[in-house]
């Protein structure tokens, strides 16, 4: 019987660490949502608002146009606003290392839902 009550409580206190190790997660996840958010419509939208390209029409921040343009997934993008290329100026200079990981993430989020 006491096999059994030790054995449930840790259970009970395995489930209890997952469940709040998924609140943190949950509440981090939308924290860098926010700041990606945010960063975006700081230093993006003049170009990409709402994921469109006014410079290279061809080269939106949609999901299939990304992948047409070799882009599959948040490194890729990551990598791209720290160094630029072409018109795309290099941000590795004027953003922090989060604001960038942000960033990145939060395009890929939206790219996902054809940012609607």
């Amino acid at each position: 019987m006491r096999y059994k009550l030790k054995v449930l409580c840790i259970f009970i206190a395995i489930t209890i660490c997952a469940v709040a190790m998924n609140a943190v997660a949950a509440s981090n996840d939308k924290g860098s949502n926010e700041l990606g958010q945010k960063v975006f419509q700081a230093n993006c939208t003049a170009c990409h608002d709402k994921g469109e390209n006014t410079i290279e029409p061809t080269k939106t921040l949609k999901s299939n146009a990304l992948k047409e343009n070799g882009f599959n997934g948040v490194a890729d993008i990551k990598k791209r606003v720290q160094e630029g290329k072409s018109v795309m100026p290099v941000f590795s200079d004027r953003l922090k290392v989060e604001e960038i990981e942000a960033v990145a993430a939060y395009v890929w989020a939206e790219s996902q839902k054809d940012w609607k």
